[in-house]
């Protein structure tokens, strides 16, 4: 009897160890798994918020490389395909992010963001592409998403034929001389979404004197990203501004938002001419503008330099908010083989705000210094149209 109370109590014994090990082997399991989840990140999770943070703050180039290395990887996640036509369109590729919006549409057809920005691209691109594939796609974006918005707003790009500016300035100098005035109006007409013809009218008064001149210009898009510009002004019984003005100017869209361009400017006086030449580089990341332009300006056997840096800001509602810095010499004619060098400085910022559809306000203050001769503070406002 005692031997049968001894082996029941071991055999009790060794149950309650076997029980107490099975125990700690779930608990340690279920820590490890907690431990696992909580303390080690998903790695993909934060490259793609961190490629998503990097396109938002502009640096489009380094989100687009990471978004290529986790395609690589998911080569079908919307998301990612998403984040990667994203930062495409902010860095001015436009027509490749509209290959990965499609792609990204078709495994996910629900994703309304992607139809938005993709109607958006679409409609950027719409002087390569027909005005019946546009109301394609706007249509079935309505039936896809019947009660958005984004696809009833109107085609600026495609439907405005014709645009209009009227814009006056006055600038007020401190050395006591009269104000300047200037006052312009232009009015232009799109031919088929590739060319734009505009016809303009201007006054400005200096010192008392008033000229009036009249200008036609032209953009012609000629394809291959490639853009010319011209303009031709004529001014009637001129005292201070040319006789004739001749702008040219022709520009190319790189990769990743770049674009580069030249111009050529001759102003023909009654008794001498200024020809310059311009260079310009400029970059858009996102929703900003970063542009240098070099300008050389030669009068006989002088020639004069001034620097540009432009920021711009846009806005999704269409606001848009520019500053520009300029600073080098001007030369000018003020007699008969007398010529004046003056270093020159400016500051300028600038603002539109679209009011509907229709109409646009914009407006202008900026100083500019003369050498040591004067300065004049200017404002500006305008009104911009189209139909």
């Amino acid at each position: 009897m005692a031997a049968q109370r001894s082996i029941l109590g071991l055999s009790t014994t060794a149950y309650m160890l076997l029980l107490f090990f099975l125990f700690l082997a779930v608990s340690l399991t279920r820590a490890n798994q907690f431990v696992n989840e909580i303390a080690v990140p998903d790695p993909s999770g934060i490259r793609y918020q961190n490629a998503r943070d990097a396109a938002q703050a502009g640096d489009t180039d380094w989100a687009m490389q990471e978004y290529a290395k986790l395609m690589i990887e998911e080569p079908d996640n919307v998301d990612y395909l998403f984040g990667y036509a994203q930062a495409l369109y902010w860095s001015g590729e436009v027509t490749r992010s509209i290959r990965f919006l499609e792609q990204a549409r078709k495994l996910a057809p629900e994703y309304e963001d992607i139809w938005e920005l993709e109607y958006r691209a679409i409609r950027t691109q719409a002087g390569n592409l027909s005005r019946a594939s546009v109301d394609e796609f706007r249509q079935m974006a309505a039936e896809r998403f019947p009660t958005a918005e984004w696809h009833r707003r109107p085609e600026k790009s495609v439907s405005k034929t014709y645009i209009w500016n009227f814009s006056a300035s006055r600038e007020y100098l401190d050395n006591g001389t009269p104000d300047w005035e200037q006052v312009n109006a232009l009015f232009g007409l799109k031919l088929e979404e590739k060319a734009l013809l505009t016809l303009s009218v201007g006054t400005m008064t200096r010192f008392g004197t008033t000229d009036t001149q009249f200008g036609f210009g032209g953009l012609l898009d000629m394809g291959a990203n490639w853009t010319v510009t011209a303009g031709l002004h004529v001014s009637s019984s001129p005292n201070f501004l040319p006789d004739t003005a001749i702008d040219v100017a022709l520009s190319r869209r790189f990769e990743h938002g770049w674009v580069g361009g030249a111009r050529w400017r001759r102003r023909d006086y009654e008794s001498s001419s200024v020809d310059s030449i311009g260079l310009l580089t400029e970059r858009y990341f996102g929703r900003y503008r970063i542009a240098y332009s070099l300008d050389s300006a030669r009068v006989s056997a002088e020639q004069a330099f001034v620097h540009s840096l432009t920021a711009n800001f846009y806005a999704n509602s269409g606001f848009q908010l520019g500053v520009t810095l300029a600073s080098g010499e001007e030369i000018e004619i003020v007699g008969p083989g007398q010529l004046l060098r003056t270093d020159v400085n400016s500051f300028a910022v600038t603002g539109r705000h679209p009011i509907n559809e229709y109409l646009g306000l914009g407006w202008l203050l900026a100083t500019h210094r003369q050498g040591q001769y004067y300065r004049r503070n200017a404002i500006g406002i305008s009104i911009s149209g189209g139909f």
